[in-house]
């Protein structure tokens, strides 16, 4: 006997939906409790089972083979109509069972227990059931263990949802920031079309890198299935890729960025430092239109920190470094107050090959 729909089956189904868990690979969670659910009710098989429009389908199981069956054959359909555990000691003798598909075979259960997985808005999506191949009857706390764990499923279910929810803000977030930074940078460069002084001009650009490493988190940001976590290879490789494309033609940027993760508050530090630095290297390392190269390579040292250098292949310590200017002056302290931000050490030397600035730190998640 098939189980008639719910009474709000239409509203049920959108509410299953709403999970997005159908048709998701297994997962240790669930597959622990129904282990325990077998165990402790001492039953051959125990399932998840989420009821959709014509299946049943499982998003764990034990003792059974298969990953769903057809809905004219889910017992769990007569769970869903029932307010507490529905328990059918003989499924031979129950007029809503004795003709299941899962009864009538050969070796076909005979026992059926099964309580309902309840949505935050009361309806009931599926069922956490124990089935076993002879009739039998749960004991008080049998009935109550397999109430505890379908409550668990529901846990575990609920802060997928919510999880899930808040990546997709997140992402709509880090989308609207993004496009509303880029607005900002296509002011920045109009108004900078417009002046003429060489320090202003030199403030504009030094803004715009800011803005740009910004952009650049964002989007790996919006790219990322992480909230906290960074890409560092293809997000500062963006970065550099940027500020290449602002180099004049005498000077170029070379990288080498290793693939792991950082926080986002150190992937931001660690693109201003670079910026800084590239910045501070076209603007003194390369006086006369000299031929160089700056290189910024990332990778963990043997000790478990994170090191960045940045190295050109310039002049070296010039004067304008020694006794900075008020824009290079503010420069280095914005890349000390970003290294500050993180517990960061940098340093910079003059070496008869250039200038070489390195940036190294403990990660939060070594």
């Amino acid at each position: 006997m098939r189980a008639p729909l719910h009474p709000s089956e239409n509203d049920r189904l959108r509410t299953l939906a709403d999970y997005d868990i159908i048709d998701t690979p297994s997962d240790a969670d669930f597959d622990e409790i129904v282990a325990l659910a077998s165990r402790i009710c001492e039953t051959k098989v125990s399932l998840v089972s989420l009821v959709e429009e014509t299946r049943q389908w499982f998003k764990a199981s034990q003792g059974f083979a298969g990953t769903e069956t057809a809905r004219e054959n889910a017992i769990c359909g007569h769970a869903l109509l029932q307010e507490d555990i529905l328990e059918i000691h003989d499924t031979t003798l129950d007029p809503r069972t004795l003709d299941n598909h899962l009864v009538v075979t050969e070796q076909g259960m005979r026992f059926y227990a099964g309580v309902q997985l309840k949505a935050h808005n009361g309806l009931p999506i599926g069922t956490l059931c124990v089935l076993d191949d002879k009739p039998r009857t749960l004991t008080d706390l049998q009935r109550q263990t397999l109430r505890t764990l379908a409550n668990q499923v529901m846990t575990q279910l609920e802060l997928r949802r919510t999880l899930r929810n808040q990546e997709i803000l997140r992402g709509e977030m880090d989308h609207r920031v993004k496009n509303s930074l880029q607005t900002v940078q296509s002011l920045i460069r109009l108004y900078a079309g417009k002046i003429k002084d060489p320090d202003a001009l030199t403030a504009f650009a030094a803004i715009e890198r800011r803005v740009a490493a910004i952009v650049a988190l964002h989007r790996e940001l919006h790219q990322s299935s992480s909230i906290a976590q960074v890409k560092m290879k293809p997000f500062l490789g963006g970065v550099l890729n940027h500020l290449s494309a602002t180099c004049p033609d005498h000077v170029s940027i070379k990288t080498d960025i290793a693939d792991f993760e950082l926080a986002s508050t150190e992937a931001t530090a660690l693109a201003v430092v670079a910026s800084e630095c590239v910045a501070n290297a076209i603007k003194h390392a390369f006086p006369e239109d000299r031929k160089g190269q700056i290189t910024v390579t990332l990778a963990y040292t043997p000790e478990g920190e994170v090191r960045m250098t940045c190295r050109d292949n310039g002049v070296g310590a010039t004067e304008e470094l020694a006794k900075p200017d008020a824009l290079t002056s503010l420069g280095l302290r914005i890349m000390d107050a970003s290294a500050q931000q993180i517990a960061a050490r940098v340093d910079r030397q003059s070496t008869s090959d250039g200038y070489v600035v390195t940036m190294t730190f403990q990660p939060v998640q070594s």
